[in-house]
């Protein structure tokens, strides 16, 4: 038999789920079920064209977005000091495309099993990294693109240190989402 989902907060002795908690848990498993139950979320999740398609697509968007970032943020740490940053800055063009393409895989695989990430706290890990990573990206573009003659400062330094953390921290928390759900489906529920 399935148990309902419940809102637990833990205590010295027991777990408990208080009746307001446990009723918006289940309004908000509730709406999870309906959109599972959508045409474009059953299609994404039973046909493998789609579901690996967009696994695929993410993967080596993640790459090249991961990728990009690790050179340049890498070159202004102080590796490679004979590679110009301004040469780097002609793959802000491929990074970009990549990250328009993660989004939109992204949102495909979220489509896929909505309940499975939006219940998963991981989820909102990676989604908040990957935020900042390319706000970090954008910034450092127009710090450096195009620039031959700029600098590399001690804030420049941080933020390339800062990116790496951040896609690392996005690259481990999308591996862990696929282990550390609690609710693969809501629709089971109903």
């Amino acid at each position: 038999m399935t148990e309902a989902p419940c809102c637990t907060e833990y205590s010295t002795s027991e777990s408990y789920c208080s009746l307001s908690n446990f009723a918006a848990r289940l309004d908000k498993l509730e709406t999870l079920a309906r959109l599972e139950e959508t045409a474009l979320s059953v299609l994404m999740r039973e046909s493998g064209i789609a579901f690996f398609g967009s696994l695929i697509l993410h993967s080596l968007a993640m790459a090249f977005v991961v990728g990009i970032n690790f050179a340049i943020a890498f070159r202004l740490i102080g590796f490679a000091p004979r590679i110009k940053i301004a040469a780097l800055s002609r793959f802000y063009l491929i990074h970009w495309y990549a990250a328009a393409l993660i989004f939109i895989s992204g949102t495909a695989l979220l489509l896929a099993y909505p309940a499975k990430a939006l219940t998963n706290p991981v989820f909102y890990i990676k989604l908040c990294a990957v935020v900042i990573g390319l706000l970090i990206s954008k910034r450092i573009q127009n710090t450096f693109a195009y620039k031959p003659d700029v600098l590399v400062d001690s804030s420049s330094i941080k933020l390339a240190y800062l990116s790496i953390a951040l896609w690392a921290i996005t690259l481990t928390a999308g591996r862990f989402l696929a282990y550390t759900y609690s609710i693969l489906l809501a629709s089971r529920f109903y």
